[in-house]
């Protein structure tokens, strides 16, 4: 099912979490084996219309592209996951590590989009690093990786900003304003952005949350993944991503070094949670480098 066009954006009259239920509403629940429970699918878009996956960020879910999960249905049928340990997702069994997350999610892709199937990846911030090893795993079966904003790539980073602690928050109005800062330091570079549907995502997702990232994103795990890929490689990066922009040559310079005439594509104006801060610049980007691909 998908949302019809007039019906993507928020109503002016529409609460956030009026919103985030209607665009819930229209999609189809999976659950998939994770550790000792399941993993959580999300699905919107026509079963015929060519396959998109998307993993989230760290702390996250699948609400982390919840402007961008109608628009794009209306061309793919866009498959959201909650990654393992995040949102409404059991954590795995092993050791918390990428290439043991990507092992367990990719047996669940596989659930999703039975072989030999192909299929688009889009992974943002830590799910970028899964969205790397995983389309590693797959070979030729995924049509196109593209990296949102991802960490694990093993280059210079900015200082990583100092966040409020949420314990310090006494009243549910502190807490807010926790989050507020929070996505003002680290998410979205204009704060004149930073809305009550943005503060409702991030209340959410973190509240979900079960698991840290730790220093995965800290390493060079997506790196190693990306020289094991074998299709079309993408990236889309905010300009004023706080942790990567002093450094955004590196970043360009290593995707076209490891897939010569690699699209590496800046969104201005955006910071690290890019496909929230400009979601039409976003889209309209994301959609273009997957039709290139299916061109490929």
């Amino acid at each position: 099912m998908s949302a019809g066009a007039g019906d993507h954006q928020r109503r002016v009259d529409e609460s956030p979490a009026d919103f985030e239920a209607r665009v819930h509403a229209v999609a189809r629940r999976v659950e998939t084996p994770c550790g000792n429970g399941r993993m959580i699918w999300h699905v919107w878009g026509d079963d015929t219309r060519p396959p998109l996956v998307l993993f989230h960020g760290g702390f996250g879910s699948w609400r982390h592209w919840i402007l961008n999960l109608l628009p794009l249905s209306e061309r793919y049928r866009v498959i959201a996951a909650d990654l393992p340990g995040l949102g409404d997702s059991d954590p795995i069994s092993e050791e918390y590590t990428a290439e043991n997350i990507a092992k367990t999610v990719s047996a669940g892709v596989d659930e999703l989009v039975p072989p030999p199937a192909r299929f688009h990846i889009a992974g943002f911030s830590f799910g970028g690093i899964i969205g790397g090893h995983i389309s590693a795993l797959k070979g030729k079966r995924v049509k196109s990786f593209t990296a949102v904003c991802a960490g694990g790539l093993g280059l210079r980073n900015a200082p990583f900003p100092e966040l409020e602690s949420m314990s310090a928050a006494s009243t549910p109005e502190a807490l807010i304003e926790v989050h507020r800062t929070n996505l003002s330091h680290l998410m979205i570079s204009n704060p004149d952005r930073i809305d009550d549907l943005a503060i409702h995502v991030q209340t959410e997702t973190v509240r979900r949350a079960r698991v840290r990232s730790g220093k995965i994103p800290w390493t060079g795990t997506l790196t190693n993944a990306l020289r094991r890929i074998d299709t079309t490689l993408a990236g889309i990066w905010g300009e004023n991503d706080v942790i990567a922009a002093p450094y955004m040559n590196d970043r360009i310079e290593l995707f076209q070094s490891i897939q010569p005439g690699c699209d590496f594509r800046l969104i201005e104006d955006a910071g690290h949670w890019v496909m929230y801060e400009r979601p039409d610049a976003f889209n309209a980007t994301l959609l273009e480098l997957l039709e290139a691909a299916e061109k490929n």
